[in-house]
């Protein structure tokens, strides 16, 4: 699995290199066998590093490491879904900056979730380098309201 250039090298700075493999990490995580087979291959790769995002913002990381510390429940997680959207989500990193959750579900969207939750993108791999790059062109936010995903919500 592979990122364009400048994803890669944050990758690479944060401890990444060609045939890294977490998978003893990861499987040992109870409830970790439910994740989707990109998913676990990606955290196998690329899990278990803290990620400067671009541009590099005070304290911006994304941490990937969240669920080998305990960060997070996987069962919880997957014992129900969503209230945004309605699917089952899988956490894969925290962004302590503005507390968010980095998710995805079972088709590969990306998710933010936090105080407003918001759909990155509908692409495993694009959501990724979104979040990395700092990009939330085209991201939508979830409307409570009407529960749909919006450009807006006031």
């Amino acid at each position: 699995m592979q990122f364009k250039t400048e994803v890669q090298k944050q990758f690479e700075k944060a401890g990444w290199f060609e045939g890294r493999n977490m998978k003893s990490a990861f499987e040992k995580l109870d409830g970790f066998e439910k994740f989707p087979d990109f998913l676990k291959e990606f955290l196998y790769e690329y899990g278990d590093l803290i990620v400067k995002t671009i541009p590099t913002f005070e304290g911006a990381v994304m941490n990937f490491k969240a669920l080998t510390e305990g960060g997070y429940s996987i069962n919880e997680y997957l014992s129900k879904p969503a209230y945004y959207g309605g699917k089952y989500t899988f956490p894969i990193a925290y962004y302590p900056l503005d507390n968010t959750t980095l998710e995805c579900d079972a088709e590969g969207r990306i998710y933010m979730a936090g105080d407003f939750p918001c759909l990155v993108s509908n692409d495993f791999i694009a959501g990724i380098e979104k979040v990395i790059m700092e990009d939330y062109s085209d991201t939508l936010v979830w409307n409570p309201e009407t529960n749909q995903w919006a450009d807006e919500y006031q």
